[in-house]
């Protein structure tokens, strides 16, 4: 790769939106004659405008020809001890989980649901808009171009059929509008579960590993008439708050970043709840810490870029640190999955 960083080829043209599904015409790109690359040479070196220019976009090729290919983690949880309790793990998560499309302020996760799951992702952020009684996928007005049935539980049960001794923690909350229904949002909730209850945990309180295992562990920012139906958690918007009912929760989601000068104080915010989910690691509070965040000026991306690899940095600097569960957008990008690494090695400690 030093040789490709000496070489004075304008890649700029090449790299414009170049994601690793392209590697291939990179690649190919890149075995031309040495007729073909002085040619290219010559005819895109006015389009350099400085050496800085130039060594960006080298170092961009460096990054994704170098990324690490995403680890399997499949099979993480069937290490942990059948006793523990939920609130005693450190699980890493995703915020937004299937939040793919619409653009640059509403996408979130690179990676598909399968492919989050494979990855070691054990809590999952499901955005359920109620339409004509049943749940579409959203993120605020966007459709995410799949519903919960077949994309969400489906792909959920699938997984734990093939890996029985996982469970995935799943926060289901209404998004958008609703339109058209007759009915609840829990009782709509109820229809996607019959059938298939016992792939769901709805109980109410602090399981263990074991009464988790190879379910999908329901908890629920909604009232619901129906009873059992996931613990509950009263969410505050854009705060720190503390819930306490059938399971006591601290949440940080404080989501507002006007732009990339206020990704410090998110950060701040993030530091806070893992340094109070250590000093409180023995209460048996389930802490839920957003490192996601958007504003005006700062996209989700944008966010991740700075706030993602200090948290692996803090994880990795601080190995006793209890986790409680984080959530990332893009949580792949930007620590070469180290994010996932760094929490769940510490519920084998």
């Amino acid at each position: 790769m030093n040789k490709l960083y000496n070489n004075p080829i304008s890649l700029n043209f090449l790299l414009n939106g170049l994601e690793r599904h392209m590697l291939p015409i990179v690649i190919f790109l890149f075995t031309f004659s040495s007729v073909s690359i002085k040619k290219a040479t010559l005819i895109h070196r006015s389009s350099l405008t400085s050496n800085v220019r130039f060594n960006f976009i080298l170092k961009k090729l460096y990054h994704i020809l170098s990324a690490k290919p995403c680890p399997k983690c499949s099979d993480w949880m069937s290490k942990i001890n059948d006793n523990r309790k939920l609130t005693e793990l450190s699980i890493p998560g995703t915020h937004e989980t299937c939040a793919f499309n619409g653009g640059l302020y509403y996408k979130c996760q690179n990676l598909g649901l399968k492919e989050q799951l494979e990855a070691g992702i054990r809590f999952l952020d499901i955005r359920c808009r109620h339409i004509e009684n049943v749940f579409t996928i959203h993120h605020a007005a966007k459709y995410q171009k799949i519903n919960f049935g077949g994309g969400v539980r489906d792909v959920c049960i699938q997984f734990l059929k093939e890996h029985p001794n996982e469970f995935i923690i799943m926060l289901i909350k209404p998004e958008h509008t609703t339109k058209k229904c007759t009915r609840s949002f829990e009782e709509t909730m109820q229809s996607y579960i019959k059938c298939y209850e016992k792939y769901f945990y709805l109980e109410e309180g602090n399981p263990t590993v074991s009464e988790m295992r190879g379910k999908i562990v329901v908890l629920r920012p909604f009232k619901s008439s129906i009873i059992p139906m996931g613990n509950y958690l009263e969410y505050v918007d854009n705060k720190k708050f503390t819930t306490n009912y059938s399971i006591i929760a601290t949440v940080q989601d404080c989501y507002h970043i006007l732009t990339i000068f206020h990704r410090s104080s998110k950060w701040k915010k993030v530091v806070s709840l893992l340094q109070e989910s250590q000093k409180n690691r023995e209460n048996e509070i389930l802490y839920i810490n957003y490192g996601s965040g958007s504003g005006g000026l700062c996209c989700p991306k944008t966010a991740s870029k700075y706030i993602n690899n200090r948290i692996v940095d803090y994880l990795i600097s601080n190995k006793n640190v209890h986790a409680g569960i984080i959530m990332l957008d893009f949580f792949e990008k930007y620590t070469d999955y180290d994010f996932v690494a760094a929490i769940i090695n510490r519920n084998h400690s």
